[in-house]
Protein backbone atom coordinates (compact mmCIF):
# COMPACT_ATOMS: atom_id res chain seq x y z
CA UNK A 1 0.00 0.00 0.00
CA UNK A 2 2.38 2.30 0.13
CA UNK A 3 2.78 5.87 2.74
CA UNK A 4 -0.92 5.79 3.45
CA UNK A 5 -0.71 9.44 4.29
CA UNK A 6 0.26 10.15 0.29
CA UNK A 7 -1.53 9.06 -2.71
CA UNK A 8 -0.94 5.18 -2.58
CA UNK A 9 -4.21 3.82 -1.26
CA UNK A 10 -6.24 6.46 -3.60
CA UNK A 11 -4.38 5.26 -6.85
CA UNK A 12 -4.86 1.61 -6.00
CA UNK A 13 -8.81 1.75 -5.72
CA UNK A 14 -8.69 3.70 -9.11
CA UNK A 15 -6.37 0.89 -10.35
CA UNK A 16 -8.89 -1.86 -9.49
CA UNK A 17 -11.63 -0.33 -10.36
CA UNK A 18 -11.49 -2.95 -13.68
CA UNK A 19 -10.34 -6.60 -13.05
CA UNK A 20 -7.23 -7.96 -14.28
CA UNK A 21 -7.19 -10.02 -16.96
CA UNK A 22 -6.56 -14.14 -16.47
CA UNK A 23 -7.83 -15.70 -13.16
CA UNK A 24 -5.66 -13.32 -11.01
CA UNK A 25 -7.13 -12.63 -7.13
CA UNK A 26 -5.40 -8.97 -6.24
CA UNK A 27 -4.36 -8.27 -2.92
CA UNK A 28 -4.26 -5.29 -0.70
CA UNK A 29 -1.33 -5.27 1.83
CA UNK A 30 -1.93 -2.30 3.69
CA UNK A 31 -4.84 -1.33 5.84
CA UNK A 32 -8.65 -1.76 5.75
CA UNK A 33 -9.33 1.37 7.55
CA UNK A 34 -6.62 3.33 5.09
CA UNK A 35 -8.64 2.50 2.39
CA UNK A 36 -11.99 3.41 3.06
CA UNK A 37 -11.15 6.32 4.52
CA UNK A 38 -9.55 7.28 0.54
CA UNK A 39 -12.84 5.37 -1.05
CA UNK A 40 -14.67 8.55 1.18
CA UNK A 41 -12.47 10.86 -0.09
CA UNK A 42 -12.74 9.88 -3.53
CA UNK A 43 -16.69 9.13 -3.74
CA UNK A 44 -16.98 12.67 -2.43
CA UNK A 45 -14.34 14.50 -4.39
CA UNK A 46 -15.23 12.38 -7.89
CA UNK A 47 -18.10 10.17 -7.39
CA UNK A 48 -15.99 7.32 -7.65
CA UNK A 49 -17.60 4.46 -5.96
CA UNK A 50 -15.34 1.59 -5.12
CA UNK A 51 -16.40 -1.24 -7.44
CA UNK A 52 -16.24 -4.03 -4.83
CA UNK A 53 -17.06 -4.48 -1.25
CA UNK A 54 -13.94 -3.85 0.71
CA UNK A 55 -12.92 -6.67 3.25
CA UNK A 56 -10.23 -6.91 5.57
CA UNK A 57 -9.01 -10.53 5.67
CA UNK A 58 -5.92 -11.83 7.84
CA UNK A 59 -4.37 -14.32 5.34
CA UNK A 60 -4.42 -14.91 1.65
CA UNK A 61 -6.27 -18.17 2.40
CA UNK A 62 -9.52 -15.66 3.18
CA UNK A 63 -8.77 -14.21 0.18
CA UNK A 64 -11.95 -14.33 -2.25
CA UNK A 65 -12.87 -13.31 -5.63
CA UNK A 66 -15.85 -10.05 -6.02
CA UNK A 67 -14.12 -8.08 -3.38
CA UNK A 68 -11.58 -6.08 -2.51
CA UNK A 69 -9.37 -8.30 -0.59
CA UNK A 70 -7.13 -5.99 2.18
CA UNK A 71 -4.63 -8.31 4.16
CA UNK A 72 -4.32 -6.42 7.58
CA UNK A 73 -0.52 -6.20 8.24
CA UNK A 74 -0.78 -4.33 11.40
CA UNK A 75 -4.50 -5.30 12.83
CA UNK A 76 -4.12 -3.78 16.32
CA UNK A 77 -2.70 -0.39 15.02
CA UNK A 78 -5.23 2.59 15.20
CA UNK A 79 -5.56 4.41 12.41
CA UNK A 80 -7.90 7.39 13.38
CA UNK A 81 -7.17 10.69 12.48
CA UNK A 82 -4.75 9.63 10.27
CA UNK A 83 -4.90 12.10 6.81
CA UNK A 84 -3.08 13.01 3.95
CA UNK A 85 0.22 14.92 3.34
CA UNK A 86 1.94 14.33 6.77
CA UNK A 87 4.34 12.17 7.88
CA UNK A 88 2.80 9.85 10.49
CA UNK A 89 4.64 7.42 12.35
CA UNK A 90 1.82 5.07 12.10
CA UNK A 91 2.05 5.27 8.41
CA UNK A 92 5.88 3.97 8.94
CA UNK A 93 5.13 0.74 10.60
CA UNK A 94 2.40 0.44 7.76
CA UNK A 95 4.66 0.80 4.91
CA UNK A 96 6.99 -1.83 5.81
CA UNK A 97 5.21 -4.04 7.59
CA UNK A 98 3.20 -4.41 4.19
CA UNK A 99 6.13 -4.83 2.51
CA UNK A 100 7.72 -7.64 4.89
CA UNK A 101 4.12 -9.49 4.77
CA UNK A 102 4.21 -9.73 0.70
CA UNK A 103 7.90 -10.80 0.79
CA UNK A 104 6.65 -13.42 3.35
CA UNK A 105 4.30 -14.53 1.25
CA UNK A 106 6.22 -14.40 -2.11
CA UNK A 107 8.91 -16.74 -0.24
CA UNK A 108 6.26 -19.11 0.06
CA UNK A 109 4.80 -18.99 -3.40
CA UNK A 110 1.78 -18.03 -2.26
CA UNK A 111 1.85 -14.77 -4.54
CA UNK A 112 2.88 -14.54 -8.40
CA UNK A 113 4.01 -10.76 -8.22
CA UNK A 114 4.47 -7.46 -5.66
CA UNK A 115 3.60 -4.40 -7.15
CA UNK A 116 4.43 -1.71 -4.64
CA UNK A 117 2.98 1.94 -4.21
CA UNK A 118 5.20 4.88 -3.20
CA UNK A 119 6.14 5.35 0.15
CA UNK A 120 8.35 7.73 1.95
CA UNK A 121 11.90 7.39 3.17
CA UNK A 122 12.15 9.70 5.90
CA UNK A 123 9.10 8.08 7.60
CA UNK A 124 11.07 5.94 8.86
CA UNK A 125 13.64 7.84 11.35
CA UNK A 126 10.38 8.11 13.16
CA UNK A 127 10.36 4.16 14.06
CA UNK A 128 14.09 4.18 14.08
CA UNK A 129 14.04 2.06 11.29
CA UNK A 130 16.88 2.38 8.51
CA UNK A 131 16.07 4.98 6.02
CA UNK A 132 15.77 2.72 3.08
CA UNK A 133 13.94 1.98 -0.27
CA UNK A 134 11.21 -0.62 -1.79
CA UNK A 135 14.43 -2.22 -3.35
CA UNK A 136 16.77 -2.24 -1.13
CA UNK A 137 14.29 -4.07 1.39
CA UNK A 138 13.70 -6.64 -1.35
CA UNK A 139 17.39 -7.48 -2.18
CA UNK A 140 18.58 -8.03 0.97
CA UNK A 141 15.38 -10.36 2.16
CA UNK A 142 15.79 -12.30 -1.01
CA UNK A 143 20.08 -12.22 -1.01
CA UNK A 144 20.05 -10.43 -4.32
CA UNK A 145 23.54 -8.76 -4.63
CA UNK A 146 23.26 -7.81 -8.19
CA UNK A 147 19.63 -6.25 -8.22
CA UNK A 148 19.25 -3.25 -10.77
CA UNK A 149 16.70 -0.65 -10.86
CA UNK A 150 15.00 -0.31 -14.49
CA UNK A 151 12.40 2.18 -15.47
CA UNK A 152 10.06 0.77 -18.22
CA UNK A 153 7.22 1.88 -20.92
CA UNK A 154 6.56 0.23 -23.87
CA UNK A 155 8.68 1.51 -26.48
CA UNK A 156 12.31 2.86 -23.91
CA UNK A 157 13.60 0.47 -20.89
CA UNK A 158 16.42 2.26 -18.94
CA UNK A 159 18.85 0.43 -16.81
CA UNK A 160 20.52 2.30 -14.06
CA UNK A 161 24.16 2.10 -13.16
CA UNK A 162 24.01 4.20 -9.65
CA UNK A 163 20.89 4.99 -8.97
CA UNK A 164 19.99 7.42 -5.72
CA UNK A 165 23.97 8.97 -5.68
CA UNK A 166 24.52 12.70 -5.57
CA UNK A 167 25.87 13.15 -8.67
CA UNK A 168 29.15 14.65 -7.66
CA UNK A 169 29.93 11.40 -6.33
CA UNK A 170 28.99 9.37 -9.65
CA UNK A 171 32.68 9.29 -10.96
CA UNK A 172 33.61 8.05 -7.50
CA UNK A 173 31.65 4.91 -7.86
CA UNK A 174 31.18 4.35 -11.29
CA UNK A 175 33.62 1.55 -11.45
CA UNK A 176 34.20 -1.38 -13.98
CA UNK A 177 32.70 -4.00 -11.63
CA UNK A 178 29.21 -1.91 -10.49
CA UNK A 179 28.86 -1.30 -14.70
CA UNK A 180 29.43 -4.84 -15.93
CA UNK A 181 26.41 -6.21 -13.06
CA UNK A 182 24.35 -3.66 -14.40
CA UNK A 183 24.60 -4.81 -18.25
CA UNK A 184 25.13 -8.50 -17.20
CA UNK A 185 21.62 -8.27 -14.94
CA UNK A 186 20.09 -6.42 -18.10
CA UNK A 187 21.22 -8.38 -20.57
CA UNK A 188 19.75 -11.70 -18.40
CA UNK A 189 16.45 -9.93 -17.33
CA UNK A 190 15.56 -9.02 -20.52
CA UNK A 191 15.94 -12.53 -22.09
CA UNK A 192 13.63 -13.66 -18.55
CA UNK A 193 10.89 -11.62 -17.98
CA UNK A 194 10.96 -10.05 -21.90
CA UNK A 195 11.41 -13.22 -23.74
CA UNK A 196 14.24 -11.18 -25.79
CA UNK A 197 16.89 -13.74 -27.68
CA UNK A 198 19.24 -11.07 -28.16
CA UNK A 199 19.31 -8.44 -26.13
CA UNK A 200 20.50 -5.11 -27.65
CA UNK A 201 21.65 -2.76 -25.37
CA UNK A 202 22.88 0.47 -25.81
CA UNK A 203 24.96 2.18 -22.87
CA UNK A 204 25.34 5.82 -22.29
CA UNK A 205 28.50 7.66 -21.72
CA UNK A 206 28.50 9.52 -18.57
CA UNK A 207 29.68 13.27 -19.62
CA UNK A 208 28.83 15.85 -22.55
CA UNK A 209 29.74 14.17 -26.46
CA UNK A 210 30.47 10.93 -24.34
CA UNK A 211 33.79 12.39 -22.91
CA UNK A 212 34.52 13.57 -27.11
CA UNK A 213 38.11 11.76 -26.45
CA UNK A 214 39.40 12.82 -23.41
CA UNK A 215 38.39 16.58 -23.76
CA UNK A 216 35.16 16.47 -21.44
CA UNK A 217 35.57 13.65 -18.76
CA UNK A 218 37.45 10.18 -19.02
CA UNK A 219 35.06 8.12 -17.38
CA UNK A 220 34.07 6.66 -21.13
CA UNK A 221 38.05 5.50 -21.32
CA UNK A 222 39.22 4.59 -18.42
CA UNK A 223 35.61 2.50 -17.26
CA UNK A 224 32.99 2.63 -19.78
CA UNK A 225 34.51 1.44 -23.11
CA UNK A 226 36.71 -1.44 -21.41
CA UNK A 227 33.34 -2.84 -19.85
CA UNK A 228 31.68 -2.84 -22.90
CA UNK A 229 34.63 -4.94 -24.77
CA UNK A 230 34.91 -7.41 -21.85
CA UNK A 231 30.66 -7.79 -21.82
CA UNK A 232 30.26 -8.25 -25.57
CA UNK A 233 32.88 -11.66 -25.34
CA UNK A 234 31.35 -12.59 -21.84
CA UNK A 235 27.80 -12.28 -23.50
CA UNK A 236 28.39 -13.09 -27.68
CA UNK A 237 25.19 -14.65 -28.76
CA UNK A 238 22.42 -13.37 -25.60
CA UNK A 239 23.70 -9.84 -25.68
CA UNK A 240 24.63 -6.99 -28.67
CA UNK A 241 26.27 -3.72 -26.58
CA UNK A 242 26.46 -0.74 -28.62
CA UNK A 243 28.35 2.82 -26.93
CA UNK A 244 28.98 4.13 -24.82
CA UNK A 245 26.92 6.85 -26.38
CA UNK A 246 26.09 10.56 -25.78
CA UNK A 247 23.03 10.07 -24.13
CA UNK A 248 21.24 13.35 -25.86
CA UNK A 249 21.60 12.12 -29.26
CA UNK A 250 20.94 8.63 -28.12
CA UNK A 251 17.36 9.32 -26.86
CA UNK A 252 16.36 11.29 -29.55
CA UNK A 253 16.26 7.74 -31.54
CA UNK A 254 13.61 6.55 -29.19
CA UNK A 255 11.18 9.31 -30.18
CA UNK A 256 9.28 7.08 -32.81
CA UNK A 257 11.41 4.25 -33.05
CA UNK A 258 12.53 1.30 -30.78
CA UNK A 259 16.84 0.75 -31.97
CA UNK A 260 17.73 -0.99 -28.59
CA UNK A 261 15.44 -3.08 -26.01
CA UNK A 262 16.80 -1.06 -23.29
CA UNK A 263 19.75 1.49 -22.41
CA UNK A 264 21.97 1.27 -19.54
CA UNK A 265 22.28 4.63 -17.78
CA UNK A 266 25.51 5.69 -15.80
CA UNK A 267 23.33 7.98 -12.92
CA UNK A 268 19.72 8.72 -12.20
CA UNK A 269 18.37 11.77 -14.01
CA UNK A 270 20.35 10.52 -17.23
CA UNK A 271 17.75 7.76 -17.27
CA UNK A 272 14.65 9.16 -15.72
CA UNK A 273 14.35 12.60 -17.60
CA UNK A 274 13.68 10.96 -21.54
CA UNK A 275 11.99 7.91 -19.45
CA UNK A 276 9.09 9.89 -18.12
CA UNK A 277 9.53 12.52 -21.32
CA UNK A 278 8.00 9.76 -23.01
CA UNK A 279 5.87 7.42 -21.09
CA UNK A 280 4.91 9.31 -17.60
CA UNK A 281 1.75 7.20 -16.63
CA UNK A 282 2.53 4.32 -18.51
CA UNK A 283 5.73 3.52 -17.21
CA UNK A 284 6.74 1.30 -13.88
CA UNK A 285 9.91 0.70 -12.31
CA UNK A 286 11.30 -2.92 -12.28
CA UNK A 287 13.90 -4.25 -9.70
CA UNK A 288 15.88 -6.54 -11.99
CA UNK A 289 17.46 -9.66 -10.48
CA UNK A 290 15.52 -10.93 -7.90
CA UNK A 291 13.48 -14.36 -7.75
CA UNK A 292 10.53 -12.92 -7.77
CA UNK A 293 9.08 -10.05 -9.98
CA UNK A 294 8.39 -6.26 -8.37
CA UNK A 295 6.99 -3.43 -10.41
CA UNK A 296 6.55 -0.12 -8.80
CA UNK A 297 5.29 3.10 -10.26
CA UNK A 298 7.20 5.82 -11.89
CA UNK A 299 6.38 8.54 -9.39
CA UNK A 300 6.85 9.32 -5.81
CA UNK A 301 4.23 9.99 -2.58
CA UNK A 302 2.49 13.19 -3.68
CA UNK A 303 2.13 14.91 -0.28
CA UNK A 304 1.15 17.72 -1.89
CA UNK A 305 -1.45 16.45 -3.76
CA UNK A 306 -2.61 13.46 -1.51
CA UNK A 307 -6.20 13.28 -0.32
CA UNK A 308 -7.27 15.54 -3.19
CA UNK A 309 -8.89 12.84 -5.69
CA UNK A 310 -6.86 14.44 -8.03
CA UNK A 311 -4.03 11.71 -8.34
CA UNK A 312 -3.44 10.16 -11.79
CA UNK A 313 -3.45 6.04 -11.21
CA UNK A 314 -2.31 5.00 -14.51
CA UNK A 315 0.87 4.10 -13.57
CA UNK A 316 -0.29 1.78 -10.57
CA UNK A 317 -2.40 0.03 -13.13
CA UNK A 318 0.38 -0.30 -15.90
CA UNK A 319 2.66 -1.34 -12.78
CA UNK A 320 0.28 -3.78 -12.00
CA UNK A 321 -0.60 -5.18 -15.40
CA UNK A 322 2.81 -5.07 -16.84
CA UNK A 323 3.52 -7.15 -13.25
CA UNK A 324 1.51 -10.30 -14.42
CA UNK A 325 2.70 -10.15 -18.01
CA UNK A 326 6.53 -10.58 -16.44
CA UNK A 327 5.45 -13.12 -14.26
CA UNK A 328 3.55 -15.20 -16.85
CA UNK A 329 6.73 -15.13 -19.12
CA UNK A 330 9.17 -15.91 -16.17
CA UNK A 331 7.25 -18.61 -15.49
CA UNK A 332 7.51 -20.03 -18.87
CA UNK A 333 11.21 -19.63 -18.80
CA UNK A 334 11.69 -22.23 -16.21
Amino acid sequence: MGDACGIGPEIILQACQRPLDGDILPVVYGSAAVLERDAAMLASKKGLECGEELVAIDSLAAAKPGQLNVLEVEPELDVSGMGWGEQDARAARLQLSALERAIEDARARDIVAITTAPWTKELFSLIDAPTVGHTEVLANAFDAPHHVMMLAGDRLRVALTTVHVPVRRVSEVLTAARLEDTIRTTCHELRRLYGVDVARIAVCGLNPHAGEHGVMGTEEDDVIRPVIETMRSELSGVCELAGPFPSDTLFAKFREAQPFDAVVCMYHDQGLIPLKLLHFGQSANITLGLPIVRTSVDHGTAYDIAGQGVARHESMRYAMELALELAARAAQSH
